[in-house]
């Protein structure tokens, strides 16, 4: 067959409602699982789109003529395939591409179709893009790689006939939602695109990327926290045995951004200590990997015991507090726990520091502390915690066994308070008896600002079985002073997708103050910023919260249930909290 005759038997396949016949890979390529921030600062990750027949990924560039020449086509094809259950994107792998020229690049040409920033150009040598251009069809549920070439033969082909166009993506779709396979493969011609320059073949070229110097450091600085012996983590990063044989492990996790763990777009807001990896970080760990994860040498940092923590990093506190006693199985999901400590205090005390000594750190997720009325009784724990019954202080996440305020500030226990707690608890394997103490350090004298959690609270809200994209709001009561926020502590549960807090000025305007693009239940993270904020008088705090309460949410407990508010797992909550402080009053 030559290829005038296999055009016109093309296009004839394409105008039929019958089988299509189409060139590419119709029997699926490897591929790999990935997630990404698109130019809105929204996450999107190709296998929670497993409820599409395929994913569509065009390769564009900035200002580049070669991929701006697809624009209409592909925006053509989105809004008729759209509603067929195929999802549309773009991709960039330019390093020093930013969401503002994107979206100034998108309103150029009309587009609505998300961009995915490819800045550390992990998915894109996962995909082994070549040039722009480029299109993929891509199955969400095995991540393969269905189709790889030009959109058609109008758009960076070299052979281009523009009497005779040939719609090459359009007749794979076709074929794809079809579920029909073509024996007869003619070979496609190459797209003719702009060549993506790669970081990795510029900064390290054929040379071994060194496991001493390079990668432990970074896994010591962005991994070693939890990943220890008797850590929260499964498995121990203590030798480069352990890092090699889990090196595809790491991969997967990095490029689809599991971990770190509570990631949130750094690109809103300064922030100080937080879990998070750079793109050089990144494009230098996955490139030792893809090299067979290497040592050279004997030497092996990572079997270097650490030096064991000290019982109380910060001294002996004022006052020590047991948390009961919890056992926690070998295996299943444990719920949320509620438990309350006496204090009997003699009289108001300042908190300059709360401390976590914790018993199991195997097997204790996260710690909320709360300031309670004793009046309140165990007969219904959720009373504990209830924000009319109870102020939020302080959170205790792996890694993190103190919480220190502002030399400036402190916090306020009340000498009619207790203490009750909130803990979520993961099995690992063997029964674990925790036993968990808290260190209070109070302040001698009065501090110039309370600290103050304030909330964006709502408990009135259904999500519907299977909505993958039900939003909730919520707001702070306005501040009738000046405060300054400090920190944000976002909480949902299994069905939590994202959530952003901005403040809303009196004049109407309003900011965005933190965008919490890819929530993770199993992370619940307190997120300082590296300065106090200054809100003025008449603003408040404003949340848009997103959950997925589909099957496409890994960690959706029950996506055919209709959910509501409550404190337990099967339950779902909107309690974001934030720190602010306020000047003290005499």
């Amino acid at each position: 067959m030559n290829t005038q005759t296999f055009r016109l038997l093309l296009v004839l396949c394409c105008l039929c409602s019958g089988s299509v016949l189409y060139p590419g890979a119709v029997l699926a390529q490897r591929g790999t699982d990935f997630a990404l921030l698109d130019q809105d600062g929204r996450f999107h990750q190709l296998s929670r789109y497993n409820e599409s027949d395929a994913v569509v990924v065009y390769i564009q560039g900035l200002d580049d003529a070669v991929s701006a020449q697809g624009y209409p086509l592909l925006q053509d094809l989105q809004t008729r395939y759209a509603g067929q259950g195929v999802a549309f994107f773009m991709l960039n792998a330019a390093r020093d591409s930013t969401r503002q020229a994107v979206q100034d690049e998108l309103a150029r040409h009309g587009l609505d179709i998300p961009v995915l920033l490819d800045t550390a150009q992990l998915v894109a040598r996962s995909l082994g893009v070549k040039t722009t251009a480029e299109a993929f069809i891509l199955d969400p549920s095995s991540h393969g790689i269905v189709y790889r070439g030009p959109l058609d033969s109008r758009v960076a082909v070299d052979d281009a006939d523009p009497q005779l166009p040939i719609p090459y993506l359009e007749s794979a779709l076709k074929a794809v939602l079809a579920n029909v396979d073509s024996e007869d493969e003619p070979e496609l011609p190459a797209v003719s695109g702009t060549p993506l320059v790669y970081e990795y073949v510029s900064r390290f070229g054929d040379r071994q990327i060194s496991y001493q110097d390079e990668i432990v450091p970074i896994v010591q600085k962005r991994c070693t926290v939890c990943h220890v012996e008797d850590g929260l983590a499964p498995w121990a990063m203590v030798s480069h045995r352990m890092m090699q044989g889990w090196s595809p492990m790491i991969r997967e996790v990095l490029i689809t951004r599991r971990m770190p763990p509570g990631q949130i777009d750094t690109q809103v807001g300064e922030w100080g200590d937080i879990h998070t990896i750079t793109d050089d970080e990144l494009i230098t760990l996955v490139h030792w990997i893809d090299s067979g994860a290497r040592r050279e040498g004997e030497e092996d940092p990572l079997t270097v015991p650490a030096v064991a923590a000290p019982e109380w990093a910060l001294g002996e506190p004022d006052l020590v507090i047991d948390v009961p006693e919890e056992a926690v199985p070998a295996t299943g999901m444990v719920d949320f726990r509620i438990k309350r400590a006496d204090l009997a205090l003699s009289e108001d005390r300042w908190i300059q520091a709360v401390a976590y000594d914790v018993g199991e750190r195997s097997v204790l997720h996260s710690l909320l502390v709360h300031a309670v009325d004793p009046t309140i009784t165990d007969k219904n724990p959720a009373d504990l915690i209830d924000p009319d019954n109870a102020e939020f202080i302080s959170l205790y996440v792996p890694g993190r066994t103190e919480e220190v305020f502002a030399p400036d500030a402190g916090f306020l226990l009340h000498v009619d308070r207790d203490l009750s707690f909130k803990l979520r608890y993961v099995t690992g394997g063997r029964e674990r008896l925790d036993k968990t103490r808290i260190g209070l350090y109070f302040r001698d004298t009065p501090p110039e600002f309370a600290v103050r959690n304030v909330i964006t609270l709502n408990e009135d809200f259904t999500i519907p079985a299977g909505a993958d994209n039900h939003v909730e709001t919520a707001s702070t009561e306005t501040f009738a002073g000046e405060v300054y926020v400090e920190s944000f502590a976002p909480q949902t549960h299994t069905r939590g997708k994202s959530m952003r807090i901005s403040a809303e000025l009196a004049d109407g305007t309003v900011q965005l103050l933190i965008n919490v693009a890819n929530y993770n239940f199993n992370w619940q993270m307190n997120y300082p910023l590296r300065q106090r904020l200054l809100l003025p008088a008449g603003a408040r705090l404003v949340t848009e919260t997103v959950y997925d309460n589909s099957a496409a949410n890994p960690h959706n407990v029950d996506p055919e249930a209709e959910v509501t508010f409550g404190v337990t797992t099967y339950d779902e909550i909107l309690h974001h909290y934030i720190r602010i402080l306020e000047k003290r009053q005499p």
